[in-house]
């Protein structure tokens, strides 16, 4: 449990979940501080400057996120509200960043690679989450999908060929990349996204203030250039060397 963001303005902290131990650009761990840094930090520490509020980051992971929140345990996760299994029963801030998912293999794509290509194979995935483009894939046997537990096991089943493409994001997969266990490894990436949406905070339906305090931050962040210039810079601390 970390707690940030402490404001003598402030009289409530608001709990955010973290997807632990979080990734770049969203939310990772400084090794120097042994606190959460990111994109998301970096929105929520401006939204305590801009209206006194408090936040408090709560080690969890995607699958419990929504539960948690439906139950109150939780007040806000990262995500984009069209891979909740239950969207009406949570509110959304506005978009943080374009999020795209890509399918990635260990032999070079064609240029007129089409999903109905996938027909018969396997595709890694993660256990829990919802890719859209593949819903109707999986439910009448098109693909089969093979789930992992992280994103690192994902990489690992395709690389010793268990699935014949794996689909990620494109911050994970570019972090996952450049760990040393993968150095060896060339891996290709499909011609166009998979899956295109927005990342947004997700927020319990009774939280409007807060969600109008969030996208007036975003909003301005947006405006001044320091969203962009948050999000560039975590991504290249994302692809930094890995020891």
């Amino acid at each position: 449990m970390l707690i940030f963001c402490k404001s003598a303005l402030a009289n409530k902290t608001y709990k955010f979940a973290v997807n632990s131990p979080g990734a770049p650009p969203y939310l990772y761990i400084d090794p120097k501080s042994d606190t959460y840094v990111g994109l998301l930090n970096d929105v929520l520490q401006e939204a305590s400057h801009m209206h006194g509020l408090n936040f408090e980051f709560l080690d969890s992971n995607r699958v419990r996120n929504e539960t948690l929140l439906n139950t109150n345990k939780i007040d806000a996760f990262l995500l984009s509200k069209v891979w909740l299994k239950n969207p009406n029963q949570a509110i959304a801030s506005i978009p943080l960043f374009s999020h795209r998912m890509f399918l990635y293999k260990m032999k070079p794509f064609e240029d007129s690679f089409t999903l109905s290509q996938l027909k018969g194979h396997k595709i890694c995935t993660r256990d829990g989450y919802i890719y859209p483009s593949l819903t109707k894939m999986t439910e009448n046997g098109f693909i089969n999908r093979v789930d992992s537990s992280s994103k690192i096991s994902v990489m690992n089943m395709l690389v010793a060929g268990r699935c014949d493409y794996a689909i990620m994001n494109e911050f994970n997969a570019a972090n996952v990349f450049d760990l040393r266990e993968f150095k060896d490894n060339t891996f290709y990436m499909s011609p166009r996204p998979s899956d295109k949406t927005h990342t947004e905070i997700i927020l319990r339906p009774e939280l409007t203030k807060l969600k109008t305090q969030l996208d007036q931050t975003i909003a301005a962040m947006q405006s001044d250039g320091s969203l962009s210039e948050s999000l560039q810079f975590h991504v290249k601390m994302g692809s930094s060397p890995k020891n």
